[in-house]
């Protein structure tokens, strides 16, 4: 997992991968404020762009998930969103396996779980098989508006 905010972008992306780079500054150079909710396309199924729009809601209501294929860049546009995170886990069974069909499975919260709170231009990464329990309220329910960059981790070896 990695946090940083698109202020300091140019500290970054000096050290990311460059399938990230090219996907973040891609994305950067969209009207994010404007694009509708929905899946948008960058470089087909290797890397595409999700805006999303949604009410946070009380981590209990929440599950965590993790993906195999695709590593998850997450940009907050508007409001606050809190994040549970935990390091990968071999020995956690998922309780909902969509692996095969939707790149997602759910899990029991893990035993080492803590949050992390992103304010707009924050951004979080998420590996494969690091868990996340996005949409999290950070001090209340309120509606966030987020882009969420979906890259094919086969590019990290490219």
């Amino acid at each position: 997992m990695i946090t940083g905010n698109l202020d300091q972008w140019q500290v970054y992306r000096k050290t990311l991968p460059d399938c990230l780079v090219q996907a973040i500054e891609a994305v950067m150079a969209l009207d994010l404020q404007t694009l509708p909710p929905g899946r948008h396309e960058l470089a087909g199924d290797d890397s595409f762009l999700l805006i999303q729009s949604m009410d946070t809601k009380p981590a209990a209501e929440l599950r965590p998930e993790a993906h195999r294929r695709y590593i998850d860049v997450q940009i907050l546009l508007t409001g606050r969103e809190a994040f549970g995170v935990a390091f990968p886990d071999p020995d956690l069974a998922p309780l909902d396996d969509r692996l095969e069909s939707h790149d997602i499975a759910f899990y029991p919260g893990p035993k080492s779980e803590y949050m992390v709170t992103l304010r707009p231009r924050d951004f979080i990464i998420f590996f494969p098989g690091e868990f996340h329990r996005p949409c999290c309220e950070a001090g209340g329910v309120e509606t966030i508006r987020k882009a969420v960059i979906k890259v094919d981790s086969r590019l990290l070896t490219a």
